[in-house]
């Protein structure tokens, strides 16, 4: 079984990652042009039942309780640390890991 997932929280919305089936392990901020778009949280899978929870922040819409098999998996944090960092490509965005 993979490990690991990616999840974001935005404007719109925020993934609850405070869950005892996840383990957040990184976040990391997404920049573009000076504005955060995107907070990108990295956590491990303590169980495969877990449901991830989006909830509405700007928008309201009721809580989303998603199963964890429509997310996709990784089976380290490199693979997903690849992945976000594809998106720091010029001086307008910039990438910056916040502590846990």
């Amino acid at each position: 079984m993979s490990e690991y997932i990616l999840v974001s929280t935005t404007e719109r919305y925020r993934t609850v990652t405070d869950n005892p089936n996840l383990e957040k392990v990184a976040d990391y901020e997404y920049y573009f042009f000076g504005k955060k778009k995107t907070t990108f949280s990295i956590c491990r899978i303590k169980s495969p039942d877990t449901r991830i929870v989006i909830q509405g922040v700007a928008e309201v819409f009721p809580d989303n309780s998603i199963p964890l098999k429509v997310f996709p998996k990784f089976d380290s944090t490199a693979e997903i640390e690849k992945e976000i960092f594809e998106l720091d490509i010029d001086e307008e965005s910039k990438i910056v890991k916040v502590p846990v």
